[in-house]
């Protein structure tokens, strides 16, 4: 009777080890990893109808518009305020306004 309880008892910790593996397996390749949720700054610095212009969040209307048009930027501020610039809080913001709009 031993002999058979201990049969048993080697073949559920076989199959219980083998379920673990499988469940380790299979959340570690099959089943993709989330990608990181990227983070929308406060503020961006673009263009709106060629004016240097804040876009706050995510919004596609801005915030506010300035009277500096962005053709009379130097080229690589040109280039930086159509990609948009990310401004993590208003004290950057306004300096970098100050640099851009005067």
């Amino acid at each position: 009777m031993r002999t058979v309880w201990r049969g048993v008892t080697v073949a559920v910790t076989a199959a219980v080890a083998l379920a673990m593996i499988t469940l380790v397996l299979l959340f570690r390749f099959w089943i993709p990893a989330q990608e990181p949720t990227r983070r929308t700054p406060p503020y961006t610095i673009g263009s709106w109808q060629g004016q240097v212009a804040v876009f706050e969040g995510a919004q596609s209307y801005p915030m506010q518009v300035f009277d500096t048009a962005v053709s009379t930027l130097p080229e690589d501020a040109r280039q930086r305020v159509l990609k948009g610039i990310p401004v993590e809080d208003a004290a950057q913001l306004s300096a970098l306004l100050e640099d851009y709009t005067s």
